[in-house]
């Protein structure tokens, strides 16, 4: 494999070590709370949303077909042990992909319509894999800070 991907599949299992960190030291009310209601997402929608769009991206990459209803991960509610089954099932998803896409060309493009894009747009390989990581690291972010918010409202 590629220095390229591995380090791809040790970023994200760096994230996923931080998330069953984190997961099990909030209570289900905690998971669950959002902020301000329907304006912003729960920890663990933030976690189901990462997994679905982490396999979504890899899964493009690799030319896989998916099937994701990605307005269902953001109604989500789950427990910590929910949450850790969805992290270790995508960690054994996405070291597969990630060795699968070490026998493809990185450069080689997929066709694909954005969210809220009115027409599709080539994206290589390797944009799919490091748009999957930046991805998942903005909504880590978010998901500590929500679990700092929770934590504040006592």
């Amino acid at each position: 494999m590629s220095a390229h991907l591995e380090a791809a599949g040790s970023v994200y299992d760096e994230l996923c070590d931080g998330l069953a960190r984190l997961l099990p030291t909030l209570d289900e009310a905690a998971l669950n709370w959002a902020p301000l209601g329907d304006e912003t997402n729960s920890v663990a929608a933030l976690v189901r949303h990462v997994v679905g769009s982490i396999d979504a991206w890899l899964a493009r990459a690799c030319g896989e077909p998916l099937d994701r209803d990605r307005a269902a991960e953001f109604r989500y509610r789950g427990t910590a042990a929910d949450l850790l089954a969805l992290l270790e099932r995508s960690r054994a998803e996405t070291r597969r992909r990630l060795e699968r896409l070490a026998t493809m060309d990185l450069a080689e493009t997929v066709r694909y319509r954005r969210l809220g894009a009115a027409a599709e747009t080539d994206l290589s390989r390797a944009w799919c894999v490091e748009h999957a990581l930046i991805h998942a690291g903005e909504h880590w972010g978010q998901i500590q800070l929500t679990a700092q918010l929770r934590r504040a409202e006592g």
